[in-house]
């Protein structure tokens, strides 16, 4: 029998029969149907993730299924999938699924939780599972469990309750919780037990590898973004990047978490965006291997754009800093509150945010107030926007942010540097040009389906 890695992503459309994605490697192995539950968003970016793994054996099959919802033009969910049970026979099921967060008192429907059924040799593949999950999450009560039930609505309930008639079939359930765990670690948490699973079938030789790839070939030509997605990010800034640079045209945006920049996979990209929350809490996410790692990255070309907290991290006045922008604050009192100030561009900022207003109102909410560092080994910052006026609440000094500097660029290595302390990217149509102005920016290297970080390869 040859191998089918079956993805069935779970969206709210009906589907199409004359449309599946096929990959044949023309060797033999089990069959595998991969789902994802429709609006949970890490599932669904895994699945699409794992859906460009290179298979070893067999054929990847990738067939869009309905939600949950029916209505009178679209087919039933369950009779969707009992046509590509009946269709395909796979041997396995492997339900990628979110929860709602932890419960002490009953942890078997929440938290991070991992489904097998029963079958000789499962007790030792659902403890390895189980054990590599577990391997990059410190907090104790966070870690992955086994689960013994399966939730009521999933598909996997679904099979159980029809045993008989799938007598072969084995089921996987993952489930990441969304508490505290930002999407792209959600994200994954499901590649690699998913990965581990595929390796242990021989489906994959090389699960890190895979468990890495989040560009894809076809996306490579393109101007990859990498968004930082873990602890220490909050706030609007991802969801509003997502939608002001995933407008642009040859533009890819993927999340990215500290492990997997740890595991090196800023070498697939372009530019690393940090954006708002908590710059030391981004900074303890990333750790020593991290923060080497985006200093590696825009040394050798990289770009690296940091938005308030991601500005924080960038300088080198700090202990936990990036040490990539020459730059201290001029207080440790950072809390100066929550305002919408007026900016103004230098002649510098003129240049290269052409598109939008000479000067403009920008939300503002505990960003940096910078000043040189004199690091000899880092080059100086150049003022693209100073502030023209302040808030200083909370006891923060007065005076020092009006015409300190507001948005600054420099070059780390071979690398490009900006750094914005308030939020453009949140403050209406004139303020997002601005952010849009900045990717212009960084892509003006880019040429003819070649990438500026990849202009060497």
């Amino acid at each position: 029998m040859k191998l089918v890695l079956l993805l069935c992503t779970l969206i709210a459309q009906p589907i199409n029969e004359d449309l599946p994605i096929i990959r044949d490697s023309g060797k033999p192995g089990p069959t595998i149907l991969l789902t994802a539950a429709a609006g949970q968003s890490a599932a669904t970016i895994a699945a699409r993730q794992i859906s460009a793994w290179p298979l070893q054996q067999g054929r990847l099959i990738c067939m869009p299924v309905i939600g949950t919802d029916a209505t009178p033009d679209r087919s039933h969910p369950a009779d969707a999938l009992q046509r590509l049970l009946t269709t395909h026979r796979p041997d396995w099921l492997i339900e990628l699924r979110e929860s709602d967060g932890f419960a002490s008192a009953d942890p078997q429907p929440y938290g991070n939780t991992i489904r097998l059924d029963d079958f000789t040799g499962s007790r030792a593949v659902v403890a390895s599972l189980i054990s590599l999950a577990n391997l990059e999450i410190d907090d104790a009560t966070r870690k992955f469990t086994e689960s013994k039930t399966a939730p009521s609505d999933s598909l996997t309930a679904a099979i159980s309750q029809k045993a008989a008639a799938e007598p072969s079939m084995r089921t996987l359930l993952i489930s990441t919780a969304r508490s505290e765990q930002s999407t792209a670690v959600r994200a994954r948490q499901l590649r690699r037990v998913t990965a581990a699973l595929l390796q242990h079938l021989s489906v994959l030789h090389n699960t890190d590898a895979v468990t890495e790839l989040l560009v894809t070939t076809d996306q490579r030509p393109q101007f990859n973004i990498a968004l930082l997605d873990d602890r220490g990010v909050a706030g609007k800034g991802i969801p509003s990047l997502l939608e002001i640079w995933g407008s642009q045209p040859d533009v890819t945006i993927h999340r990215v978490c500290g492990a997997d920049i740890r595991s090196g996979c800023l070498t697939q990209f372009d530019l690393l965006c940090c954006s708002g929350g908590s710059g030391s809490r981004q900074s303890a996410s990333l750790g020593d291997d991290g923060r080497d790692a985006v200093r590696q990255f825009v040394n050798q070309g990289g770009d690296y754009v940091g938005i308030c907290a991601g500005s924080y991290l960038a300088c080198s006045g700090f202990s936990w800093g990036l040490g990539i922008l020459d730059a201290k604050t001029k207080s440790s009192k950072w809390a100066r509150g929550h305002a919408e100030l007026p900016l103004a561009l230098t002649t510098d900022g003129q240049r290269i945010l052409a598109d939008g207003l000479a000067s403009n109102s920008i939300i503002y909410h505990n960003g940096p107030i910078i000043e040189p560092h004199h690091q000899p080994d880092i080059p100086d910052f150049q003022v693209l926007a100073t502030f023209a006026a302040e808030v200083a609440k909370n006891n923060t000094p007065v005076g020092i942010m009006i015409n300190s500097p507001a948005i600054v660029k420099s070059q780390f290595g071979s690398g490009d540097v900006v750094c914005i302390s308030p939020h453009p990217e949140q403050s209406g149509p004139h303020g997002r040009q601005w952010v849009i102005d900045t990717l212009q920016y960084m892509r003006r290297d880019t040429t003819a389906g070649k990438n500026k970080l990849r202009r060497s390869e």
